[in-house]
Order: structure tokens, then C-alpha cells, then sequence
């Protein structure tokens, strides 16, 4: 009875006019998240398609709840404290295709809750203590696509014989209380192809074998499976398997039971994979250098693995991508490495030991194109005219956040096409008299921020004539200056220009002026106190930054004709807004389309005005040229009045006699 009340109730004790529900798009956008709401208020209009309604009470969902707005595509209902989903709940709902139920115990789905919404594609009733899946309205589900029922307390992964799955492309079984599977539990999954099955998290301790023997998956992700088992348990049950993506590592604070190679991965030989996720599995380092049964895998990821060195695939193999990350490798210089010869991306960061690179160790692999090995400490005295040989098709080199590296003259003689180099977050030495980057004709990104590079040499980029990208920061200049004959000089194809945290406190007036392909320079965070867009007078479009300086006064002819489409942020700079800085501030009120970040550009001074958006400031002030008039009409009035009482005090004095 209360139930049937519980609508009425609502009605007359919880009024909902006026309820400041957030207008994202106009008409067809709305948030009420959070808002202790108990049924959709009247300022929510019937033309809403995407409802954020999550955080409030709904106890259930009748067939009148949300039956006004018909043109639902997306519904947030996240931790409403739903417990019933009556019949026709969402009948009027031809167009909804997406509902959130995360986060609400639900005790009861109506088998026609969900008849009328026709385009549903995407429902999500993860953390709703879901136990048995016969609970689903699966006759009303036929054009399913995405069903997440993670964080429950489900223990079989057996979907209903009468459920459509012919669309089904994604099933989150992750976080639940499956243990094993069976192969009737996994019938109806075989019936589905490019399924993205996700079992992450569950503790499972068997797989039947033949449980997934023709099944054609995208993905299945079993991460974090097998805590308390050898992993061949899972493996042998996925005897016959084909899938895109198989993952079955696991977590770095999970404590899992040590792996027994080769044996554990011998299982994957019976499997057809194209990318395999091992990370966080420990390996035995006896047993861990070969691995035929992954030939046919094309991208591998061995990341926080315990390999000691580069582990063997054959030659045949037909891997492209690696992943080995946080290992504990001696060296790069092993007969290994000659089975990575279709490898187009490899990934070595954060290795525990110092890294010996050898010289031309490396060289077998010329279809090389994207070599990240940041994070790194390297055996590497010089760098690195003989390290790199061989990587002629290499494009993109990462040595970030590594050792101190001294750069040799040309340093990648033999990559001459690299696009991207990032040498960030170390120190770099090199000569006073020539650029390491010569022959680099190909590069448009360089990353040498916080490198202490030497910016005294103004030849140090020679060579880079088609760079476009150039990251600077942390760098330091003489005397904090940013002279008109500087290294940029030599890279006219600028676009982007980073020199924030440089510690510049000026900028002499030529130093941008042949950079005519500029469109962001980021000058934040220095010891500026003068904005002059004058320096990129030749530009008609540009972002400047210039947040975080020290920029008090801005003279009025220096911004009056400013391009239309300038971007510019000047917040968190102490603006003077006194009558001092007039001219400035009134045209600001008429330009604010051109700054970014408003509500950060505030006042400095005065006290009284410290804090306060420059939009909002309101001065009465005398102009320059009534001042200078009122002073002469001053002075003026004073002579008059002093030879005026001169001659009265003459007067009375001859009167008196």
C-alpha cells in the first residue's frame, strides 16, 4: 500500500517548481544531479534528450516517471536508491538508448520495464546487488550492445536461452564472485561474434576445457583472475579460442600465486591471439627467455614481468609491438632482439637497473618507428652517434627523465627521419659551437624542457628547419632576457613555442619577429611585468600566454589594435586597477573575447580592489587632458586671487595713513 501511495506523496510533500535542475544544452541537456529530487521538475522541458538525474530518490520507477519527456536518448540514474523497475517503466522511450542504473539495489525488474525503449543499446547495472540474471528483462533487451553487471554478486557467467544477443558487443563480468565456468555456462556467449568479455577481478580457478573452443571474441580481459591457482588452469580451459585481445595479467598490489614457466605459457599455443597482456605477472627467470607459443601474437605487453633479460620469440614470428616495462633488463645487447625485426614499436620505461646500451645493438631493427626509453639510467657516455645505427625508419624517439646525456655532433647521424624527440627531465650537455640536431631535417616536435640546454648557443638548432613544435620550458636565458639574436632564428617554421618557468623578466622587441608561423606561445609563469603584443606584430591569429607573471600596468597603445583573433591570458597577474591603468581597464570591459580564463584575471592593486575580476571594476577618474586643464585653470585662479588681495592689502594700507 505504501508502494502505491509513494508517487502521491512525493507529489504533495516534495514540491519541484523552480528546482535549479542545470541547462547544459539549450532544450535538449539537463543536470539535476544531487539535487534531493523525487520526480523530474517542471523546468525540465519535453524536447530533453540527455538527463543527468543521478543522486537523488526515486525508491522506483513508475510507468509515468520520465513518460512526458519521449525524446530520451540518455538517462543517468546512478545511486537514485531504486529498488523496483515497474512494468512499462520507459514504454514511451522509442529514442533511449542508454540508461544508468549504477549504484541502486534493485530487488525487481519488470519483464516490461524496458519494452518501449526499441533503441536501447547501452545499460549499465554495475553495484545494483545483482545475483541472478534471471532477473533481466531479456525480451525486451533484442538490440543490446553494452550490458555492465560489474561489482555484484553474480557466480556464473550463464546468460538466459531466450536472451537476443545477435548485437551484444561488450559484457562486464568484472568484480563479481565467479569461480569457475563451465562449458553450458558459456554456450550462448559462442553464438556471439567480436564479443568484448570482461571477467577482470574474479577470483576463477578453473575454466572447462572447450568452454570457449569456437568462440570468435574482440577481447576477453581476464586480469587479475587466478589468485589462488596456477594460471595453466585458466589457460587449458581457453583451448580453441580466437580473440583479438587477451589479457591475463594482473594488479601491482595483488598478491598472486608465483607462475610455473614454460609450462603456463605453453597453454597459449592452442589459442589465436593478436594481442596478449601479461603485465604483472611474475616470471621464472630460468625458464622465461623463449616463448615460441607467442610467434603469431602481434603486440605483447611483459610490463612489471621480472625479466631479467630480452626474452625470444623465433624468427618467424610476427610481432610488431612490445611492452617491457619496469623489468630488471642488464642490457639491450642480446641475440634476442634479432627476432624483433617486424617490431614497429617498442616500450622500455622505468627499468629498476641502469640500462647498457652497447653500440649498434639495436641495428637489426630497421622497421623501428617509435622507440620510447624514458625513465631510464643509461651506461651511455656519449650520445649517440653509434647507439641508434641501423633504426633508419625510426620516427619517434623518447629519452625523457633519464641520465645526464652529453649530445655528440651530429647526435642520430643515422635517423634521419625522426619527427618526434623528447630528451626532457635531463641534463644535456653540449659544445659551444654546434647543434646535435644537424642532420634532423624531419623533426617538427622537440621536447627539450627542464634539460638545462645551452641557450648561449644560438646555432644549437641548426638543422631543424621543419620544426613546429618546440618545448622550452624550465630553460633559463642570461640575465633573463630574451635577446633579438636568439636560437630561434634558425627554426622560421615555428608554431608552437613553450618558454613558461624560464624565469624571463624581459623580452627585447625583435626577439619573434621573423617567427611568422607562431599561433601559441606559452610565456607563463616568468618574471614578466610588461605585455607587449607588439612582438608578434606580423601574426594575425595566436595564443599567447602570459599567466602568472608580474604584470601590473598594460599602456593603452600597446593592445588598441590588437587582431580580432588573438587569444590571450593574463590571470593571475597583480593588474593595476587604479586610475593609473583606465585606459587599459575600459578597453578590457570591450575586449573580453579575447581573454581566457576571466574569472583568474583579477585585480593586484589596490588593496581595496585586490581579488576582483577586471570585468567587474568600475573607476571614476579624471582624463589626462582635464587633469592638465584643471591644474593651469588652478594655478590660474590662485595668481588671480593672490594679486587680488595684494592689491586690497595695498589699498587698506595707503587708506590707513
Amino acid at each position: 500500500m505504501l508502494l502505491l501511495l509513494y508517487p502521491l506523496l512525493c507529489r504533495i510533500f516534495h514540491g519541484t517548481e523552480g528546482t535549479p535542475c542545470i541547462e547544459v544544452t539549450v532544450s535538449r541537456s539537463y543536470d539535476c544531479e544531487g539535487l534531493g529530487l523525487q520526480e523530474v521538475p517542471d523546468s525540465v522541458p519535453n524536447t530533453t534528450e540527455i538527463l543527468d538525474f543521478s543522486f537523488n530518490f526515486l525508491l522506483a520507477v513508475y510507468h509515468f516517471t520520465f513518460s512526458r519527456l519521449e525524446k530520451l536518448e540518455y538517462l543517468d540514474l546512478a545511486r537514485c536508491g531504486i529498488a523496483w523497475l515497474y512494468s512499462d517503466a520507459f514504454s514511451n522511450h522509442s529514442k533511449l538508448n542508454t540508461v544508468i542504473l549504477t549504484g541502486n539495489s534493485i530487488l525487481y525488474i519488470d519483464e516490461t520495464a524496458f519494452l518501449g525503449a526499441t533503441s536501447l543499446r547501452h545499460l549499465y547495472l554495475q553495484e545494483t546487488s545483482v545475483s541472478d540474471l534471471g532477473l533481466l528483462p531479456v525480451k525486451s533487451l533484442s538490440n543490446l550492445e553494452t550490458l555492465h553487471l560489474g561489482s555484484n554478486f553474480i557466480s556464473s557467467i550463464e546468460l538466459p536461452d531466450n536472451i537476443a544477443v545477435t548485437k551484444l558487443k561488450t559484457l562486464n563480468f568484472e568484480l563479481n564472485s565467479i569461480r569457475r565456468i563451465s562449458a553450458e555456462d558459456a554456450k550462448v556467449l559462442k553464438q556471439i561474434n567480436n564479443l568484448t568479455l570482461i571477467l577482470r577481478g574474479n577470483d576463477i580457478e578453473y575454466i572447462e576445457p572447450n568452454s570457449f573452443n569456437i568462440s570468435n571474441f574482440y577481447s576477453l580481459d581476464l586480469t587479475g583472475c587466478a589468485r589462488e591457482t596456477d594460471l595453466s588452469s585458466i589457460l587449458k580451459g581457453l583451448h580453441g579460442l580466437t580473440t583479438e585481445t587477451l589479457g591475463i595479467g594482473t594488479y601491482a598490489d595483488m598478491d598472486v600465486q608465483m607462475d610455473t614457466f614454460p609450462s603456463t605459457i605453453d597453454c597459449l599455443c592452442n589459442i589465436s591471439i593478436n594481442e596478449l597482456s601479461l603485465q604483472f605477472r611474475a616470471f621464472d627467470y630460468q625458464s622465461s627467455k623463449s616463448f615460441p607459443c607467442l610467434s603469431k601474437t602481434q603486440k605483447l605487453d611483459f610490463t612489471s614481468t621480472d625479466l631479467y633479460s630480452l626474452p625470444e620469440f623465433g624468427t618467424e614470428n610476427k610481432l610488431k609491438e612490445l611492452i617491457l616495462s619496469h623489468n630488471k633488463l642488464k642490457t639491450l645487447c642480446s641475440p634476442s632482439v634479432d627476432t624483433y625485426r617486424l617490431v614497429t614499436l617498442l616500450h622500455i620505461v622505468g627499468n629498476s637497473d641502469p640500462l647498457d646500451f652497447g653500440d649498434g645493438c639495436l641495428k637489426s631493427l630497421s622497421n623501428l618507428q617509435y622507440l620510447d626509453l624514458s625513465h631510464n639510467l643509461f651506461v651511455l657516455p656519449t650520445c649517440c652517434s653509434s647507439h641508434f645505427s641501423g633504426l633508419n625508419s625510426l620516427v619517434s624517439l623518447n629519452l625523457s627523465y633519464g641520465s645526464d646525456l652529453t649530445l655528440s655532433s651530429p647526435a642520430f647521424p643515422h635517423n634521419s627521419k625522426i619527427e618526434v624527440l623528447d630528451l626532457s627531465h635531463g641534463r644535456l650537455k653540449t659544445g659551444e659551437a654546434f647543434s646535435p640536431f644537424s642532420n634532423l631535417v624531419a623533426l617538427k616536435v622537440l621536447n627539450v624542457s627542464r634539460s638545462y640546454m645551452n641557450t648561449s648557443n644560438t646555432g644549437i638548432l641548426e638543422g631543424l628547419e621543419n620544426l613546429s613544435v618546440l618545448n622550452m620550458a624550465g630553460s633559463s636565458f642570461e640575465n633573463g632576457i630574451l635577446k633579438n639574436d636568439n636560437l630561434f632564428l634558425k627554426t622560421l617554421q615555428l608554431e608552437t613555442l613553450i618558454l613558461s618557468q624560464s624565469k624571463l623578466s624581459g623580452i627585447e622587441d625583435q626577439s619573434f619577429q621573423q617567427l611568422r608561423q607562431l599561433k601559441h606561445v606559452d610565456l607563463s609563469f616568468n618574471n614578466l611585468t610588461v605585455f607587449n603584443p607588439r612582438l608578434f606584430v606580423n601574426l594575425t591569429y595566436a595564443f599567447l600566454n602570459y599567466a602568472h607573471n608580474s604584470i601590473t600596468i598594460i599602456p593603452i597603445e600597446l593592445v588598441e589594435h590588437i587582431p580580432p583573433d588573438m587569444i590571450i591570458d593574463l590571470s593571475h597577474n597583480p593588474i593595476d586597477c587604479s586610475c593609473a591603468n583606465i585606459d587599459f581597464l575600459s578597453w578590457y570591459k570591450v575586449h573580453t573575447q579575447l581573454f581566457l580564463d576571466r574569472q583568474n584575471t583579477v585585480c593586484g592593486t589596490p588593496s581595496s580592489l585586490e581579488g576582483t575580476e577586471l570585468s567587474k571594476v568600475t573607476l571614476y577618474c579624471v582624463s589626462s587632458a582635464l587633469r592638465i586643464v584643471v591644474i593651469i585653470a588652478g594655478i590660474l585662479i590662485t595668481i588671480t586671487l593672490i594679486i587680488v588681495f595684494a592689491r586690497l592689502s595695498r589699498k587698506r594700507f595707503y587708506s590707513s595713513i
